[in-house]
C-alpha cells in the first residue's frame, strides 16, 4: 500500500507517539482526512487534542476505518490489533506506506544489536564516497524526514516492531545479529524472528549478513530468494586484530574509532553495504575503508565518560541483552573491570553471560547485579565475585568505593531500565553522575 492509496478511505492513526504524529503529518500533507486514535493509557498531546479520540471511541474508529496507520508500539499481540484483522481492516504503518514509495533508494538495517551503529556507519561511509545519504528510521527520526531531492540513498534502522508490519522490502537490506529480545511483544522467539526477517521476505535486490553458516545467515537465506552477500564475499577478512580488505587495504583494531570485535564486524558489514552500493567501485571501496578512522561513535554504546577517580567508565546503557554484555566484556578481555548488570527482568536467559564469565581468561570481573534481573542472575549462576545492591544508587556507590582492584566500571546491563527509571538515558544519566561524584 502507498500513500496514494489513502485517497477517499477513511484513515485513522492509531497511537500519537513520535511516529503517529508524523504518520499525521505525512497523510494530511497530501490532503487526506485522518484521526488519531488513542487506546488504553496512552496521552493525549495537547496540540492534537482536536484530531485525538480515545477510550471506546478510538476502538469504534478503529474498527470503523478502511486503513489503520498502525504506530510501532502496538504489538500484534494486542486483542484490538487481532480484531482489526479478522474484520478486515487493512492495518498499515509509517515505515510501509514510505517505503513503498521509496524502496529501490533504501538501505535498511536492522539486527538485535549492531543496527544504529551499523546504520550510522553505512551514512558516514556514503557520504565518504561522494553519495548522498540521509540516515532515519528507529533511532528518533521518522522516515518521512528523509528528503530524495538531496539524499541519494536513504539509510532506514528498523526495528523488529517496524519489520514487522512491511509489505515491501528495501533495495539492500542488512541483518546484523539475531538473538532472542523483545519477546513479550512479538510473542515468543520464533515470532520475533519472522516479524524481525519480514524487512528480507519480499524480494530485496541484496541482503547483506555476517556469514551463511551462523545466525543469521542461516535464517535470512530460509526467508528470501535473494542470495546473502556476506564480507567474505567482496574480500573482507573481520579478525580482532582489524580488516583486511583484499586488494584494498587494512585497518588495524586501534585505528577503528569503536572497540570490540563486535564493532569490527559492524564495519565490515557497512562496507559491504558500500560496495553493494558503488556496484564494487575500487576506488570507492579504499575510501570507505580509510573514511572508518573518522567514524564518530554513538552515544550509550561503549561510551567513556568523565570521570574523577582514575579508573574508565564507560556507559553501555543500550547493551540490554546479555549477548550485548559479553561482546563489551570481550572488547576489554586483558583489564579488570567492575560490571554493574541487571534492570527489568524480561525472563531472558543469561547462560551467555554466566558462560563467558566462568570461562574469561584475562581481567577479572566483579559483578555487582541490580534490580530483577541482577537478583536472577545471582540466584541462576555461581559466581563467587557477585554482589547484589539493594537499588542503582548503591550500585553506583559500591562502584565508587571499590577502586582498588578495577581499572573500568562499565555499565553494560543486559536488561532494560524500567525497575527504577523512565529510560534508558535516565540511567545512564545516574551512570555519569556516579562517574564524577567527588570523593
Amino acid at each position: 500500500m502507498q500513500f496514494d492509496d489513502l485517497a477517499g478511505r477513511t484513515v485513522v492513526i492509531w497511537g500519537a507517539g513520535r511516529e503517529g504524529r508524523a504518520a499525521l503529518d505525512a497523510v494530511t500533507a497530501r490532503g487526506i482526512e485522518a484521526v488519531v486514535a488513542v487506546t488504553g493509557a496512552g496521552a493525549v498531546p495537547d496540540d492534537l487534542a482536536a484530531v485525538t479520540v480515545t477510550g471506546t471511541a478510538a476502538e469504534a474508529r478503529l474498527e470503523a476505518a478502511d486503513v489503520v496507520i498502525k504506530s510501532p508500539g502496538v504489538p500484534h499481540t494486542d486483542p484490538l490489533f487481532v480484531r482489526l484483522r479478522e474484520r478486515g481492516v487493512s492495518v498499515t504503518s509509517l515505515t510501509d506506506l514510505w517505503l513503498a514509495d521509496n524502496h529501490e533508494r533504501v538501505v535498511a538495517v536492522t539486527g538485535t544489536k549492531g543496527k544504529s551503529t551499523t546504520s550510522a556507519l553505512i551514512h558516514h561511509l556514503l557520504d565518504a564516497v561522494g553519495v548522498p545519504s540521509s540516515l532515519v528510521g528507529n533511532g528518533g527520526t521518522p522516515v518521512t524526514t528523509d528528503d530524495p531531492g538531496d539524499a541519494q540513498i536513504a539509510v532506514v534502522e528498523v526495528s523488529s516492531y517496524q519489520a514487522a508490519d512491511l509489505t515491501v522490502s528495501p533495495r539492500i537490506a542488512v541483518v546484523t545479529s539475531l538473538y532472542p529480545e523483545h519477546l513479550p511483544w512479538h510473542g515468543g522467539y520464533e515470532q520475533y524472528v519472522a516479524d524481525k526477517l519480514n524487512l528480507v521476505a519480499h524480494d530485496p535486490d541484496v541482503v547483506v549478513v555476517p556469514d551463511l553458516v551462523g545466525v543469521p545467515g542461516t535464517l535470512v537465506a530460509e526467508r528470501t530468494r535473494t542470495r546473502p552477500l556476506t564480507p567474505l564475499d567482496v574480500g573482507i577478512a573481520v579478525s580482532p586484530s582489524g580488516l583486511a580488505w583484499d586488494q584494498v587495504g587494512d585497518l588495524a583494531a586501534a585505528d577503528l574509532p569503536l572497540r570490540g570485535t563486535h564493532n569490527l564486524l559492524n564495519a565490515a558489514l557497512a562496507l559491504t553495504t558500500v560496495h553493494a552500493v558503488t556496484d564494487g567501485d575500487p576506488a570507492a571501496a579504499f575510501v570507505a575503508l580509510n573514511a572508518l578512522r573518522t567514524f564518530a561513535p554513538l552515544a550509550h554504546r561503549l561510551e567513556v565518560v568523565p570521570s574523577d577517580d582514575g579508573r574508565t567508565w564507560i556507559n553501555d546503557g543500550l547493551a540490554t541483552a546479555p549477548e550485548s554484555v559479553v561482546a563489551a566484556l570481550a572488547a576489554y578481555r586483558d583489564e579488570r573491570i567492575t560490571l554493574i548488570a541487571g534492570g527489568a527482568d524480561r525472563g531472558l536467559s543469561f547462560g551467555p553471560l554466566t558462560s563467558y564469565l566462568a570461562g574469561r581468561e584475562g581481567g577479572i570481573v566483579k559483578v555487582v547485579a541490580v534490580g530483577p534481573a541482577g537478583v536472577r542472575l545471582a540466584a541462576e549462576s555461581d559466581l563467587s565475585d557477585l554482589r547484589v545492591a539493594a537499588d542503582f544508587a548503591t550500585a553506583m556507590q559500591w562502584a565508587r568505593d571499590d577502586t582498588g582492584e578495577t581499572e573500568i566500571v562499565l555499565l553494560s546491563p543486559g536488561a532494560p531500565s524500567f525497575d527504577e527509571f523512565a529510560s534508558y538515558e535516565e540511567r545512564a544519566a545516574a551512570f555519569r553522575a556516579a562517574a564524577r561524584a567527588t570523593t
